[in-house]
Formats: structure tokens, C-alpha cells, sequence
């Protein structure tokens, strides 16, 4: 049910009109108001009949001619169905902006499937295997030194530990942070074009998005184009709680927090939104 609110501030006085067999609902005046609400006035109704707009009870028509009036919801379209539960009329809005509808862009994010297969007990993921299924291939290779995960569009860095030749490639979180702000094509085996600003350290969720739970050792998608890939953990840029942060373990796919002033692996994305 839509919700009615109760104020409004008037801004301009048009008419609107009811379309139906036989109408006897005359309506005389409407204003469109902030915050998308409609007020609606008008006579002809059966007295003391109740008045519903867009299929909510919004007001009684107990005047002597079966006037009424209300304060009614703006529809999407800018046509609302009016009724005195005698006659039934289509009312459309003057100098009313409709909605844009929803497109496929703005539908929920959809969950992918997690790869876990090996349990078939009814009702368990092994078993039902619920979610949108990977495409085929999952990774692309763009040889410039990213790969893009084909079910998510987001772009990762294809050496998941390019600066192990220094220190085996751990940091602490705070400097993986600074690492990922700063990377850009000529580091890490990039020839992307990339400048500092375009990558980051993956939040909780894009990370955990290249688990393969059907695999261990590590937890990713069998055929996937990353290079030392560890099966260990990596940092997430999603904090826990303030002086933690979470990290994704590449080895059995367990997720948990750690204090930022601990090492672990770090690997960068680009992109998504």
C-alpha cells in the first residue's frame, strides 16, 4: 500500500480529469506538491462514500454534493485510479514528470553461485547449487597485466603478489591501502595505461567474489589467469571494527578480522560500481 503523507506545500493549481463509464466523480481541482504528493479535490461522489486513490482509502465524501478532498501519492506514471466504490475513474496528473522506469541496470546485484558441489544432502548448497551460474570463461587474460572476472566486470591486477620480490609481499593494512592508491600501468606488470587513483584494495565483497567454494588450496575457480595467487590471506578494505579490518584466507576460503598492524597479502581491482 502506498503511503499517504499528510502535508504538503501548494505550487501550481491544474486540472486533472477522470476517465470513465458514466463518471460521476467530478474532479475540480489539483496541485502537485513537494515530496511527490498530489492534492486532489473534487465533487459528484455518492455522499458519505468512501474515496480511495491508487487503491488506498484516503477520505470520505461527506460534503452535500459529495465533494472531498485529500492529499494523495504522485504514481510513478503520473496517472492514478480514483473511486467512490461507485464509479471508478483514470486521473492524470498536469505538469507531472513520470518516473523513469526501472531498467536491468537499476534490478538487484544477483548472487553467483559458490562453486561448492561435493555435498548432496536435499537442501544443502552442494545439492540445490542455487545462484547465477559462472559464464565460461570465467577470468579474461587482457595481457596487460589485469585479468577481468568475467561474472562481475570488475578488473583485477593479474600478479596477486607483485611485491614479493622485495619481502614476500606482505603489508600491513595501512600500506596496502597506500600501495593500491599509487599503483598505475609500469608497476606490477601493468601496460593498462592505468594512473594512481584508478585502483584500490578490494572491499570484503569483491574479494570474496573469486571464491570457489568447490575448491581448496586455493579457493579459486579452476583455470583462473592469476600469477602468485597465495593461498593465504589477503586484506579486504572493509574495516571490522576501528584497528581491524577483515581478510579473506585463499586457502580453505574462511573469512575473518584481523588488527590492521598485522601482515598479510595484497592484491588490487579497478572498476565495478
Amino acid at each position: 500500500m502506498k503511503k499517504i503523507f499528510s502535508t504538503m506545500v501548494m505550487v501550481a493549481a491544474m486540472a486533472i480529469f477522470v476517465s470513465s463509464a458514466q463518471a460521476a466523480i467530478k474532479i475540480q481541482v489539483a496541485s502537485e506538491v513537494q515530496n511527490g504528493v498530489a492534492f486532489i479535490k473534487g465533487n459528484g461522489a455518492v455522499t458519505g462514500a468512501q474515496i480511495t486513490w491508487e487503491g488506498s482509502l484516503v477520505t470520505t465524501a461527506n460534503n452535500k454534493n459529495g465533494g472531498f478532498s485529500f492529499f494523495g501519492v504522485l504514481p510513478d506514471d503520473c496517472t492514478g485510479v480514483l473511486s467512490d466504490g461507485n464509479e471508478t475513474g483514470s486521473v492524470t496528473v498536469l505538469n507531472c514528470t513520470a518516473v523513469t522506469p526501472r531498467t536491468a541496470a537499476d534490478a538487484p546485484a544477483p548472487v553467483a553461485k559458490t562453486g561448492q558441489t561435493r555435498d548432496p544432502t536435499p537442501g544443502s548448497d552442494g545439492a540445490l547449487e542455487k545462484g547465477v551460474a559462472w559464464p565460461n570463461p570465467r577470468f579474461t587474460d587482457n595481457a596487460n597485466g589485469t585479468v577481468t572476472d568475467n561474472l562481475t566486470g570488475l578488473i583485477w591486477l593479474k600478479n596477486a603478489n607483485c611485491f614479493r620480490a622485495t619481502d614476500g609481499g606482505l603489508r600491513s593494512w595501512q600500506t596496502a591501502i597506500s600501495l593500491a592508491n599509487n599503483l598505475a600501468s609500469g608497476a606490477c606488470g601493468l601496460s593498462d595505461g592505468s594512473s594512481p587513483g584508478d585502483w584500490r584494495l578490494p572491499n570484503r565483497n569483491e574479494l570474496t567474489s573469486l571464491l570457489d567454494l568447490g575448491q581448496r588450496d586455493p579457493v579459486l575457480p579452476r583455470g583462473h589467469s592469476f600469477t602468485n595467487f597465495q593461498s593465504a590471506r589477503y586484506w579486504s578494505s572493509t574495516e571490522s571494527i576501528v584497528g581491524a579490518a577483515w581478510r579473506v584466507d585463499f586457502l580453505d576460503g574462511a573469512v575473518t578480522d584481523g588488527t590492521k598492524a598485522n601482515f598479510f597479502f595484497v592484491t588490487f581491482v579497478r572498476g565495478g560500481s
